[in-house]
């Protein structure tokens, strides 16, 4: 999907065509912003067609690099982030989010999805506080100030899930209390690594963007930096928590297994003493009733099984397993 806004003396046009593009990038007076979600790739051509980019950013746009970067060219900046999208049960998904910025244009690309694009594309239609009217810095960091936002209700259901994994911690935990303590750290180290690099780039964009963002509007980057830099310190507190939770988990279930041990050891010191005797003696007395009675194997058997079950309904009882 294609969306093109051309925004000129206070005037906001949509849907503006290839042709129209063009001529707009020739006004000094014109802000273009151009969106492409999940193109087609005729529509994936109007990066060459008409703002001519370098191949290697287009590459880059079209085959997902993984990590954040930042390139300076000689008229505007291309620069990779990533946001994270979480549905219910599934896993954590990081979606890309490629920008050309200049001060006449700003050109989005992304494959799935952005909420942070969606918003803001929703402000402009219904030109209500739009941020395009601003300028191409002040459109940027609206896309990136909700981007960046997206982290925090994400990190705020890993605290709580954290949180009730503390109170399960002393509740006979097994092996589903390690598997969610692992499901949760997986993603919390999931989260550090895709913020932990998305700092320089807003670093960057917020010490010496110059080349399209005002003086005057960098406290606004250094905003979003300020905003990433402590949603990645709760990131970093949560994984330390998570060791702690992992660190208690296995000295108790140490402490319960020195206690089943120690109780085990016992029972087998009592049973030793008949164990030797028995073993010394045998069981021939020749005054044994048993002996005779043609059920008494039968009766020794049920005796076994009876004692083995009882042993293992005790032991159940006392969690050991």
């Amino acid at each position: 999907m294609l969306t093109s806004v051309v925004c000129r003396k206070k005037e906001i046009l949509f849907n503006v065509s290839r042709a129209d593009l063009a001529k707009a990038l020739r006004d000094k007076d014109a802000l273009i912003w151009v969106d492409l979600e999940d193109p087609t790739e005729f529509e994936s051509e109007i990066l060459i067609d008409v703002f001519n980019f370098h191949p290697l950013a287009i590459e880059d746009c079209l085959i997902d690099r993984g990590e954040p970067k930042l390139d300076e060219y000689e008229d505007h900046l291309f620069f990779v982030l990533h946001s994270v999208e979480k549905k219910e049960e599934e896993e954590l998904k990081p979606i890309e989010l490629n920008l050309f910025v200049s001060k006449e244009y700003v050109v989005t690309f992304h494959k799935k999805p952005l909420a942070s694009i969606s918003q803001v594309r929703d402000e402009v239609i219904r030109k209500k506080e739009t941020s395009i009217l601003s300028g191409a810095d002040m459109l940027v960091h609206s896309i990136l100030d909700r981007l960046v936002d997206r982290y925090l209700p994400i990190l705020t259901e890993h605290e709580r899930r954290i949180d009730e994994i503390e109170d399960r911690l002393f509740d006979g935990a097994g092996a589903d209390f390690l598997r969610q303590v692992l499901r949760v750290q997986k993603e919390v180290l999931f989260l550090r690594r895709i913020m932990n690099p998305q700092r320089e780039t807003m670093s960057h964009l917020s010490r010496s963007a110059r080349s399209f963002v005002r003086p005057k509007n960098l406290i606004y980057f250094r905003d979003i930096y300020d905003h990433l830099f402590q949603f990645h310190q709760m990131a970093e507190e949560l994984h330390a928590t998570l060791n702690s939770i992992m660190q208690v988990h296995f000295s108790h279930v140490s402490h319960q297994l020195n206690n089943v041990i120690k109780t085990m050891t016992i029972l087998a010191t009592l049973a030793l003493p008949m164990m030797v005797i028995s073993g010394i003696y045998g069981m021939n007395f020749p005054n044994m009733p048993e002996l005779g009675w043609k059920y008494g194997y039968f009766l020794v058997i049920a005796l076994m099984a009876l004692v083995s079950i009882s042993l293992l309904v005790w032991m159940r009882m006392r969690k050991w397993f």
